[in-house]
C-alpha cells in the first residue's frame, strides 16, 4: 500500500509540484528531482489526472504542460506516446528527468560526431538503447540528444521535468539519415491554468 492510500489522500501531478521545484532548487538538481519522481511513478495506484492521460487520435504523441516557473529555469510536462512511434532525435538544451507513469518506452541516445561547426548539418551514431518501464526514471544531461518510442501496442505515459521552460527553449531535432539539424519547438496542448 502506498503512502497516499494509506493517509486517504489520492496523490495528483498538481501535489508533486512544490515538491519538484523545491528539490530543482538544490545543489543536485537532477538527481533530487530523481528522487521526488521515483517515488510519485513508484506508486502504482492509478494517480495521474485522467485529463492527463489521453492522446487526441490524429496525434502521434502530445504534451501536456503542467508547470512553468515565471523564472523559466523549470517546466514540467506530462507526454502520452502512441505506441510504435518513435519521436525524432532531439536535444532539450536543458537536463530533464523523465519518469515512466504507464507503459513501456524505448529509449535510444545518440552520439554527435560532429563539431557542431556547420549550421543545419549534423553526423549521430546511435550510443545507447534503453528500455524503461513503469517505475523507471531517467536523468537526462544537458547535451543529450534521443528519441522516445512506446512499445507494447499500448501508449506510454511518461511524466518529464527540464530544468529549463522546454516550451521556449531554443531546441534542435536531428534526422540520422540526412545529416540534417533543424530547430525544434515543440507543439503542446494547454488544459488551463495550473492548480
Amino acid at each position: 500500500m502506498t503512502r497516499h492510500a494509506e493517509i486517504g489522500h489520492r496523490q495528483s501531478i498538481h501535489d508533486l509540484i512544490p515538491r519538484l521545484r523545491q528539490a530543482s532548487a538544490g545543489r543536485d538538481g537532477p538527481e533530487s528531482v530523481r528522487a521526488v519522481l521515483a517515488a510519485a511513478v513508484a506508486d502504482d495506484s492509478d494517480w495521474l489526472d485522467q485529463q492527463y492521460q489521453e492522446r487526441p487520435e490524429t496525434r502521434d504523441w502530445v504534451l501536456y504542460p503542467v508547470h512553468r516557473a515565471s523564472d523559466g529555469h523549470l517546466s514540467i510536462l506530462v507526454a502520452v506516446f502512441k505506441a510504435g512511434v518513435s519521436t525524432p532525435a532531439h536535444n532539450h538544451g536543458a537536463w530533464a528527468v523523465v519518469g515512466v507513469y504507464r507503459g513501456r518506452e524505448r529509449e535510444t541516445w545518440y552520439r554527435r560526431l560532429d563539431d557542431g561547426s556547420v549550421p543545419g548539418r549534423a553526423r549521430l551514431r546511435v550510443a545507447d538503447t534503453f528500455v524503461n518501464s513503469r517505475g523507471t526514471v531517467t536523468v537526462v544531461p544537458d547535451g543529450t540528444i534521443h528519441s522516445v518510442e512506446a512499445l507494447d501496442g499500448a501508449d506510454a505515459i511518461s511524466i518529464h521535468v527540464y530544468g529549463t521552460d522546454i516550451l521556449t527553449q531554443n531546441r534542435s531535432t536531428f534526422d540520422l539519415r540526412t545529416g540534417s539539424e533543424a530547430p525544434f519547438r515543440p507543439d503542446f496542448i494547454d488544459l488551463g491554468p495550473e492548480r
